[in-house]
């Protein structure tokens, strides 16, 4: 009697577990790597951490193989597994793509055979890498010292790469994106403010027949930039903590769900309605692959609310231009005005700033840029005429930088309050690099009426 209790208890315990945990299988491995696909042909997932063999995981049966393959050799395998990202195509056609574009793989019969004329452009590490109609594409990333905000996409006939002319009114910087989703034609981005704060998250949509930009409104949900660890293929999943959230743009709503087992997870795939998640450990070198039903592992709903703040209307700045125009006017007539007149105090008296033909240089090409920033070393440029020394070189950029910050300053403080003219920050990649950043209310104002330059 006793015996058939302790059965029938250990039977509760154990079904009260697999309850909780509802995982199909899992499958340890030794060395954590970023490079694996799905095999739709075997049902199986593919993890390529060996340079001369690839774990295979049956999805089915959790059964696990480890099979020979070939490489060509152009990159060393360490190089290879940081280098590199897989896509794959709606015909199960898989590419390993140059994270800094370039160099291009295809996997076919158990080889990674290179395919492209490129080289290591070195270009656009950090940007998105997606499949559209057969082609890899890339959007933005960094390189050479700063951030782009450029398309690019692989020509299989030429085998070379292609910047791709978009259209929109704008285009989100490339160190303020952190996160895609993929949808059939479209690819939907999580767009970051310039101080990189959780406030007001823009989302913006690349359109991939029309190649158009557009914003399409504002995330409903805070997220902070530090989140996001790297990027990652585009996914409308978006784990942070102990949570996970599903992205869904097209009926608009975003869901929340409570992680089983309070697992530490960084990747999640979707496939045959099942949930395949990647485990990593801090302390470990290498994770766990973990299958789940899909209704499984999306049980623990939290909550669901409406995915996007729709966006607000534009405002019309033909007022706050007229405002700024007759600003200015009074402020030009007041510095005519008191360079006529002769004051007995002039050492006492306030000295009006005036523009510089070098400023006036530097603020035409500084608005040239569209999100009007800067690298500090591209103000070389303008003050580099005979060649001077390093020191000589940095005193001038200083001095030059003073003066248009003490004259904009001056010439916008009722509208700028506390804030700046120009503002600066280190680069996000770079603490090295310096960036500068004119203030958005100067520039418009800057680019319809002109600043006098010293005679």
């Amino acid at each position: 009697m006793h015996n058939n209790r302790f059965f029938l208890l250990i039977s509760f315990f154990l079904l009260l577990v697999s309850g909780v945990s509802a995982q199909l299988f899992s499958v340890e491995l030794k060395n954590r790597t970023d490079l694996c696909f799905i095999d739709a042909k075997k049902n199986s997932l593919l993890i390529f951490d060996d340079s001369i063999h690839y774990t295979q995981i049956d999805l089915t049966t959790g059964a696990t193989k480890v099979i020979p393959y070939y490489r060509d050799t152009y990159d060393i395998f360490s190089e290879f597994v940081k280098g590199y990202k897989i896509v794959t195509d709606e015909q199960h056609q898989v590419y390993f793509v140059d994270r800094g574009c370039g160099i291009v793989y295809k996997w076919q019969h158990d080889s990674i055979i290179r395919i492209d004329r490129s080289f290591h452009h070195k270009n656009q590490f950090y940007g998105d890498v997606f499949m559209h109609n057969g082609s890899p594409y890339i959007f933005g990333g960094y390189g050479y010292f700063s951030f782009k905000n450029i398309m690019t996409s692989f020509d299989f006939a030429t085998k070379e790469w292609y910047k791709v002319t978009t259209i929109g009114d704008q285009i989100p910087s490339g160190d303020l994106n952190r996160y895609a989703t993929k949808l059939k034609d479209k690819l939907n981005f999580i767009v970051f403010k310039q101080n990189f704060t959780g406030d007001s998250t823009k989302v913006f949509s690349f359109d991939l027949n029309k190649l158009k930009w557009s914003a399409i409104g504002t995330l409903n949900l805070k997220v902070r930039f530090s989140d996001f660890f790297d990027k990652i293929e585009p996914s409308p999943f978006l784990v942070m903590s102990r949570f996970v959230y599903f992205l869904d743009y097209e009926n608009n709503m975003i869901s929340k769900y409570l992680l089983p087992q309070n697992l530490q997870i960084r990747i999640i795939k979707e496939y045959n309605n099942k949930i395949i998640a990647f485990s990593y450990s801090p302390n470990s070198s290498g994770y766990k692959v973990l299958v789940y039903n899909k209704s499984d592992f999306f049980k623990n709903k939290v909550e669901t609310r409406p995915l996007l703040v729709p966006v607000v209307a534009p405002y019309n700045y033909s007022r706050l231009t007229s405002i700024i125009i007759g600003f200015l006017v009074l402020i030009l007539s007041y510095l005519i005005i008191r360079r006529r007149k002769k004051s007995s105090d002039k050492s006492k008296e306030l000295k009006v700033y005036e523009f510089k033909i070098v400023e006036i240089e530097l603020l035409n090409f500084w608005l040239s840029k569209p999100d009007l920033k800067i690298e500090m070393n591209e103000i070389n440029d303008f003050v580099a005429q005979d060649n001077p020394s390093i020191d000589t070189l940095k005193k001038r950029r200083e001095t030059l930088l003073k003066g248009l910050k003490q004259a904009l300053d001056f010439y916008f403080k009722n509208q700028l309050l506390e804030e700046k003219a120009i503002s600066e920050y280190h680069h996000p990649q770079d603490s090295r690099m310096k960036i500068l950043m004119l203030h958005e209310k100067v520039a418009l104002a800057l680019k319809h009426n002109k600043i006098g330059e010293r005679g």
